[in-house]
């Protein structure tokens, strides 16, 4: 149970990302906000491969403990801006990048969650953790599922 919570979170949070960043310009058609996520995907399955079995076990809710999958998780936080290389993530971007009912879910994980995370051993760790802690928080997150 506890490996379903960790996927839908890391997938909630990834989407919720690209989803904010989509917002923040108007008028976003939904074919733009699917051509972002395909984007970040992409990107970030270069830089840090996901096997077909990780990517059909998020879609089922199994998150994998992989280091891969972290820095995956990490690299769509990096391709967004919104962590830096010592693992911070940027709180106030974040919030900024949120709109309409995303919004205050994004605040409460931030205020929540960044406290919790600090002095994790690296930004893949930070990532991976922010993400976790974040669906403990609302669980509604994973009808943003982007794989």
């Amino acid at each position: 149970m506890e490996n379903i919570r960790k996927a839908n979170t890391a997938i909630a949070i990834i989407i919720l990302m690209v989803l904010s960043v989509g917002q923040s310009y108007p008028r976003s058609h939904p074919g733009e906000i699917e051509d972002m996520k395909v984007a970040l995907y992409s990107a970030c399955s270069k830089k840090f491969p996901i096997t077909e079995e990780m990517k059909a076990n998020a879609k089922n809710g199994i998150f994998s403990e992989d280091r891969g999958f972290k820095c995956f998780v990490m690299c769509v936080f990096e391709e967004v801006s919104l962590i830096d290389d010592e693992g911070n993530i940027d709180e106030s971007s974040l919030i900024a990048m949120a709109d309409g009912d995303m919004k205050p879910l994004i605040e409460d994980a931030a205020k929540t969650c960044l406290p919790n995370i600090a002095g994790k051993p690296d930004s893949c760790e930070v990532a991976f953790n922010f993400v976790v802690c974040s669906m403990n928080i609302n669980k509604k997150l994973i009808e943003l599922l982007p794989v």
